[in-house]
């Protein structure tokens, strides 16, 4: 009844192929919650979901946070999804943290190529037309590139970028804000 599972005696009965996507999803969270935890880890919560169905779990989501007090985690491709439950947000490329800060702060003052090209490649909705996407492919992670796992594909890549890992650097702004990248300098946080 808390995730919002209409006849949840008669649900119980049921095989998961009978359920829709979000049903499963909510008794995905029911499980989760069965624990009383007090952090909730939510990787790809939306996946597969029709529009209306992931503005119900995100919704879920936000009230149960709320309520229960819950710290809440979320893994995650969709920025929709970070930008509308997260408040703080930690930015991965091949496994390593490049770019950490509010969520405002981020979107507004991207400072990580990466991450200005995944917001590049976003569709803005006020125009059709072909999507910017980031040169080149991801990395094998059996044979991670030294350095910056990110230069291959980086237009702004120096030689030192192939040789070592960047330090992770404060971006100057109103907020907490960290890039690792050798752009910024040497001044570690």
């Amino acid at each position: 009844r808390q995730v919002g599972i209409p006849e949840p005696g008669r649900r119980l009965k049921q095989y998961p192929h009978e359920l829709s996507g979000g049903m499963r999803q909510r008794v995905v969270i029911a499980m989760a919650l069965a624990g009383k935890p007090k952090l909730l880890l939510a990787d790809e919560p939306t996946t597969a979901l029709d529009v209306t169905t992931e503005a119900q779990i995100l919704q879920l989501l936000k009230n149960l946070v709320d309520e229960k007090g819950l710290g809440l985690i979320i893994i995650s491709h969709n920025l929709r999804v970070i930008a509308r439950l997260c408040d703080r947000v930690a930015v991965m490329y091949a496994g390593r943290v490049v770019e950490e800060g509010t969520i405002e702060d981020i979107l507004q003052n991207p400072a990580h190529p990466y991450l200005k090209g995944l917001l590049a490649s976003l569709p803005d909705g006020l125009e059709h037309g072909e999507l910017t996407a980031i040169a080149g492919q991801p990395p094998d992670s059996y044979h991670m590139p030294p350095g910056c796992a990110f230069h291959p594909r980086c237009a702004s890549a120096m030689r030192i970028c192939a040789r070592e890992l960047p330090p992770t650097v404060a971006i100057k702004s109103d907020a907490p804000h960290t890039a690792s990248c050798w752009l910024f300098g040497k001044e570690e946080v």
